[in-house]
């Protein structure tokens, strides 16, 4: 990677020096602003070859060198800001007609091709010129085909996990109609003032007395893609809670699986606190917010509007508030400020 950069740095140098001999100074203040600085460099080299996880581009960065690490933890929230920018869906038309395209192609091919016994002469081109076009659709079948299905795949999967969300939503507010209050498991008041650590609760039981008072179906407290039975992250059952069901605000109320809880539970390595639920391959998550909207976010991080408690802020729906007004990891069960957006399973 150092000898790709110093060669870089060669190439471009060269260009610099043909711009001061054509455009004077100006030209070469314009080039080299828009360089990039050798640590940037470095550190998105790192981030590339090591498919944007970031844990493993820290981990194989020079140790000695504390610039690298810190332009690499710059450059991957730069690209998370960059994922989670408001961008118009796909047309739909056009991945059909894509597809669409791609089988007449194919069809078009197999109608032409006539295999025989008869040996091939070396005079003979047709039949390679066939081969090798039916060669070049299914690359392009395999290059375009594959990575649009996956895709669409994908969207479905989301577009499931957000339906049942609403359905939950639904279910919470007809649960909350007739009880005054939110679904709670019964001695949960003791439990909570005795819990010594956030990863050996489990907040989804309270999720699933909808199912046992038959407000929804069962599995509903579960995204689809879903294979630990933790089910979806929800607020604790406290009178913050109920405020913000009540108060008609919109809050995020119930969304994906929290990653950090998950792998706190795992006794895995928590890299970076700001990443995505597993559930849809970690390009985001589902949440219902308390107005019964379900949203497909690309960050955990999310703008909280004010109240009597707190003003407007972003706050991390994957981490405990404590009462300093900070967020700097899953702190002890009794530092929780109790009033924030705190997504637990």
């Amino acid at each position: 990677m150092t000898e790709r950069n110093e060669s870089t740095d060669a190439d471009t140098s060269g260009t610099h020096d043909h711009a001061r001999g054509s455009h004077g100074s100006h030209a070469t203040s314009h080039d080299a602003s828009t360089q990039l600085s050798a640590h940037d460099a470095i550190a998105l080299d790192l981030l590339i070859e090591h498919g944007f996880d970031l844990d493993a581009a820290i981990a194989a960065a020079p140790a000695a060198d504390a610039t690298i690490e810190r332009r690499l933890r710059a450059a991957y929230d730069q690209f998370l800001r960059f994922e989670s920018y408001p961008v118009e869906a796909p047309d739909a038309s056009l991945v059909d007609a894509t597809l669409a395209r791609i089988a007449r192609e194919d069809a078009a091919q197999r109608d032409r091709l006539r295999f025989s016994n008869a040996p091939v002469s070396v005079g003979s081109s047709k039949r390679w010129h066939d081969f090798i076009a039916l060669a070049c659709a299914a690359i392009l079948l395999l290059s375009v085909g594959v990575p649009v299905m996956s895709w669409m795949q994908g969207r479905n999967a989301e577009s499931m996990c957000a339906s049942n969300l609403r359905t939950l939503g639904t279910s919470v507010a007809s649960y909350l109609q007739d009880h005054k209050s939110l679904p709670i498991a019964a001695g949960f008041g003791a439990e909570l003032a005795n819990l010594a650590d956030w990863s050996k609760y489990r907040n989804h039981k309270h999720l699933d007395a909808l199912v046992g008072g038959g407000y929804c179906a069962a599995g509903c407290a579960a995204c689809g893609n879903d294979t630990t039975g933790e089910g979806y992250a929800s607020q604790i059952p406290s009178d913050a809670a109920m405020r913000t069901w009540m108060g008609g605000m919109r809050m995020p109320a119930i969304a994906d699986r929290n990653p950090v809880i998950d792998l706190s539970r795992r006794g895995r390595v928590i890299g970076t606190f700001t990443m995505n639920s597993p559930e849809h391959g970690g390009r985001g998550q589902n949440v219902l917010f308390t107005d019964g909207s379900v949203e497909f976010v690309h960050s955990p991080i999310l703008m909280i509007p004010g109240s009597v408690h707190l003003p407007a802020h972003q706050e991390n729906i994957w981490l405990p508030m404590d009462r300093s007004q900070s967020e700097d990891g899953l702190d002890s069960p009794s530092e929780w400020l109790g009033v924030d957006i705190f997504l637990l399973q």
